[in-house]
């Protein structure tokens, strides 16, 4: 973690030169991520995957013979505040940004971007509204619609899950309307969706959990962040829901910080684009220098911040240019093979990518199967 601090900080410090200068001796680029607040976990793990692809991109030789460098800068998960850094990013002359690790503030950056046509890559942001309709910004993750429907179709093929309920956050727009997908694929296949029961707050999950002591369904799907996640494990636990089990969505990832009892987790399971567990050897590479690195296991938001870096990459040295609608044209035809499987986006800046469904055994985080985009049925 001190190597990830120090690059903020270096990094804040690049702003003092010109950005002609910079220009003339660097490949630049800017990122935008939360590293304080209550979003700062998927911040800080994002910013130790950038600072790793940057070291070994400059290690190979750089992009077109220059050294890649990387401005990082505090968005603090707000959507207003991610505005402002953005434009002090613009003013530095980057040739793309990397951002925001959450829908919210990522949208808000989308929506400034578009205007100017700067090339945007989020490592996480999955609400597919995001990239729709605008041509320079893109994702390295899946999008929330797809993720659910291949939960729905984990839980009654793999589970033999026939009854679901679904809990929602009615806050966020794109977590509602993943419930909404869940519940209709669920239906497709055969399985009977109880309710979709909506909450506001981790509050809520006891009483929502209690309207089905007595007749628990085989799943509850809840698409969230790892914090209520937990509490829903916990609180699910704490009740007694032993036969059922709890599936969610890739924000899960972290959740094993905040579960009091990992045996709580025996019956959970989320999707991811990642897992340090694969035996591909570009993880297993990816894994190792990581580790070393860092003293810790990579989660997604570590990998899906190195494969962005290395995406505008590869698109800048194929643009042959820092312009930004080479970049953006360079990345719309990118065929790259990744930490997350070969890389290509569809017509809406989506990954074609691997999907892993996670399990936490014996504590610890674990691949329990990878399924590709051939594997929705």
């Amino acid at each position: 973690m001190k190597r990830s601090l120090l690059f903020v900080i270096c990094s804040l410090l690049l702003v003092v030169c010109s950005p002609k200068q910079h220009q003339q001796e660097y490949i630049l680029i800017g990122a935008l991520l939360p590293l304080t607040g209550d979003s700062s976990d998927e911040g800080l793990r994002a910013l130790n995957g950038l600072h790793l692809a940057m070291e070994e991109i400059n290690a190979n030789g750089g992009i077109s013979g220059k050294e890649l460098d990387i401005i990082v800068l505090n968005d603090r998960g707000d959507p207003e505040f991610i505005v402002e850094q953005y434009h002090r990013l613009m003013e530095k002359g980057v040739a793309a940004i990397i951002g925001s690790s959450y829908s919210e503030p990522t949208m808000a950056l989308a929506k400034a971007a578009e205007r100017d046509g700067i090339p945007i890559i989020s490592p996480t942001a999955s609400n597919p509204d995001i990239t729709l309709g605008r041509s320079n910004v893109f994702r390295s993750i899946f999008i929330d619609d797809y993720q659910a429907e291949l939960m729905a179709h984990f839980a009654y093929n793999y589970l033999d899950a026939r009854t679901a309920v679904i809990f929602s956050n009615r806050s966020f727009n794109n977590l509602m309307q993943a419930g909404r997908v869940f519940a209709e694929a669920f239906r497709t296949r055969g399985g009977y969706v109880m309710a979709i029961e909506s909450f506001s707050s981790e509050d809520d999950f006891a009483g929502l959990l209690g309207k089905y002591a007595a007749n628990p369904p085989d799943v509850i799907f809840c698409p969230e962040d790892f914090i209520p996640a937990a509490a829903l494990v916990n609180t699910a636990h704490e009740l007694g829901f032993r036969n059922t089990f709890l599936l969610g969505i890739d924000a899960w990832d972290g959740i094993l910080t905040y579960v009091n009892n990992p045996e709580a987790m025996i019956n959970a399971f989320y999707s991811a684009p990642f897992s340090f567990d694969d035996p591909d050897e570009r993880v297993e590479g990816f894994v190792r220098e990581y580790f070393d690195s860092f003293a810790q296991m990579p989660l997604a938001g570590s990998a899906t911040a190195y494969t962005s870096v290395c995406i505008l990459a590869e698109a800048i040295q194929k643009a042959g240019s820092t312009s930004w609608d080479d970049i953006v044209s360079a990345m719309r035809a990118i065929e790259l093979d990744t930490i997350l499987g070969h890389i290509s986006f569809d017509e809406n800046n989506n990954p074609n990518i691997n999907v892993y469904i996670i399990q936490i055994k014996d504590g610890q985080y674990s691949a329990f199967m990878k399924l590709s985009m051939a594997g929705r049925s």
